[in-house]
């Protein structure tokens, strides 16, 4: 992990300039290869993750599913219900939203997948990503209602709001950050798929994601889910 942290910006550099979506804070949906069957079944999917949010209670924090994370997630208000990470599947999650898990599994060069759960009251500080290699997706599911200001996404200078069922495609290597002031519970599936590049930013990109996969980032994450 100190090794990639050491690589972490002259390789990020690098796939940047392998891209070939550009490179920008925020991207159009059209840019991303087979994401377009989330925003089309995006019903099913509320459907499903209806059940999840009913019993949130029980739904891990982030902090406690992924140590690495409890910089920008300290409390227990971002929780997080994974499907899949790193080639891993958490079979029992999967078990309960099984059109949720075929739909992912039906997204080209999916890295990471899970249900993002803001309680009232939830703020992600500003923070930057690990890699370019991956493009952030949000999939809103359940959005308090609109209050200007109060349940928003930003990258860099540029301000989003959830609206269900439209897909936010972000570079989450630009400073980001995310709240939820209501009084209402914020649901989104959230997944990363390898950003499209030319072959050699392809190649050290995935090189990169396996280096990633044995450290301790990832391999906690397994554990506390039960993923195999």
């Amino acid at each position: 992990m100190r090794l990639a942290r050491k690589l972490r910006f002259p390789v990020n550099r690098f796939l940047a300039s392998q891209s070939r979506v550009g490179t920008a804070p925020f991207f159009e949906p059209s840019d991303i290869p087979g994401i377009r069957a989330l925003s089309e079944n995006w019903e099913a999917i509320r459907d499903e993750a209806a059940a999840v949010l009913a019993d949130r209670a029980r739904v891990p924090a982030l902090g406690k599913v992924s140590p690495d994370h409890r910089g920008i997630a300290p409390t227990s208000s971002w929780k997080s219900f994974f499907f899949t990470g790193y080639g891993y599947q958490a079979k029992a999650n999967r078990a309960r939203c099984p059109k949720t898990a075929a739909l992912l599994d039906s997204i080209p060069d999916l890295v990471v997948g899970f249900y993002s759960i803001f309680e009232p009251g939830t703020h992600v500080k500003a923070h930057k990503g690990v890699t370019s290699g991956l493009i952030n997706i949000h999939l809103p599911l359940s959005v308090p209602a609109r209050d200007l200001g109060r349940c928003e996404l930003r990258v860099e200078q540029d301000y989003r709001s959830w609206t269900p069922g439209h897909l936010l495609v972000f570079d989450e290597t630009y400073e980001h950050e995310a709240w939820n002031q209501t009084s209402e519970p914020r649901l989104v599936l959230l997944i990363q798929v390898l950003r499209p590049m030319h072959l050699p930013g392809r190649m050290i990109g995935r090189f990169f994601l396996w280096c990633i996969k044995r450290t301790s980032f990832v391999q906690d994450i397994r554990r506390n889910i039960g993923a195999e």
